[in-house]
């Protein structure tokens, strides 16, 4: 059994605010959000001998909630700092955090039957425990993300799948920042990448990364390592550079992008609300970005922008 902590965090809210608070957790660097909300029973269809199990019988008697789960780190005091500071811009006050400690076996291992497999384009990202036979124009990613965030159900990463499609249309570099559980630079390598370099500061998203790239038979293309994302880069440029993260870290790198973009290459960047988008679109322009494409879905953008060549 992993000996890895982690921290689960409620929150008791009104269901309508159940999406901008799922945001502000995914922002603050949730591994995962679960929404609690005992309403549902009033639109579920039961079977007659349904028995209710003790678990949900807690849950109904509970005011609706966001669960949200971080790891246990040196971070997780500034995290929850950070949302603290959200709450009150956002709301005028903090509502209680409840915390408690949850091992990684039981909270991994928990989801796994609503993880299905998942058709974005021609690419399906599979459970590594299921089954399924790809058709012969689909290219198929096995994934096992365990506690690291990425297994393309959330919209920013549907984005960039649908993006990658498009953008890797010959052999090219890639750098992917921020990899999660590694399901960009796999599909990277899958989609005809020559070489991906994928970066995260959480360890455990490394160490999943490169055993999903082993699943995935592409570790000889795909090198994964610790580090501060672009801090970590002193030499090398890239056709094509991926941040699927979130708008607060996405403004930091765009001053810093032409360190590591060849001139004339892409920018794909996701995890951005919507409200924070026209702050990303100055930005780049101010950086000799162009703006090639913009990705909408639900409340979040994808920005897909061009490194200037010089004239």
């Amino acid at each position: 059994m992993s000996d890895l902590v982690w921290c689960e965090l409620t929150v008791e809210i009104d269901p309508e605010n159940f999406d901008v608070v799922a945001d502000l957790l995914q922002e603050a660097g949730a591994g995962g959000v679960v929404f609690d909300d005992p309403a549902i029973l009033e639109v579920r269809e039961f079977e007659v001998d349904e028995i209710f199990s003790d678990e949900l019988m807690q849950q109904i008697k509970q005011p609706p909630a966001v669960r949200a789960y971080f790891p246990v780190d040196d971070r997780l005091g500034d995290k929850l700092n950070q949302l603290k500071e959200a709450f009150r811009e956002l709301y005028g006050e903090v509502p209680e955090f409840k915390l408690r400690q949850i091992h990684e076996d039981d909270w991994a291992h928990a989801w796994k039957a609503y993880y299905k497999p998942e058709k974005i384009g021609r690419v399906v990202i599979k459970p590594s425990w299921e089954q399924y036979l790809p058709t012969e124009d689909e290219v198929m990613i096995a994934l096992d993300p365990g506690m690291a965030f990425g297994t393309g159900t959330h919209p920013t990463t549907r984005m960039c799948v649908q993006l990658l499609q498009e953008e890797i249309n010959r052999p090219l570099d890639m750098l992917d920042l921020g990899t999660g559980s590694g399901i960009l630079a796999i599909i990277g390598a899958k989609l005809g990448a020559r070489q991906v370099v994928a970066s995260d500061i959480d360890p455990v998203a490394v160490k999943v990364a490169r055993e999903n790239a082993e699943l995935n038979q592409v570790s000889d293309r795909v090198t994964f390592f610790e580090g501060d994302l672009l801090k970590a880069h002193t030499s090398g440029q890239y056709d094509l550079v991926v941040a699927n993260i979130i708008a607060d870290i996405i403004v930091k790198l765009i001053p810093d992008l032409h360190r590591v973009l060849k001139p004339g290459g892409h920018f794909v960047a996701s995890g951005i609300i919507d409200r924070r988008l026209e702050e990303v679109k100055e930005l780049l322009s101010k950086h000799n970005m162009e703006i090639v494409r913009i990705e909408t879905d639900q409340e979040w953008r994808a920005v897909v922008a061009a490194l200037n060549i010089p004239e």
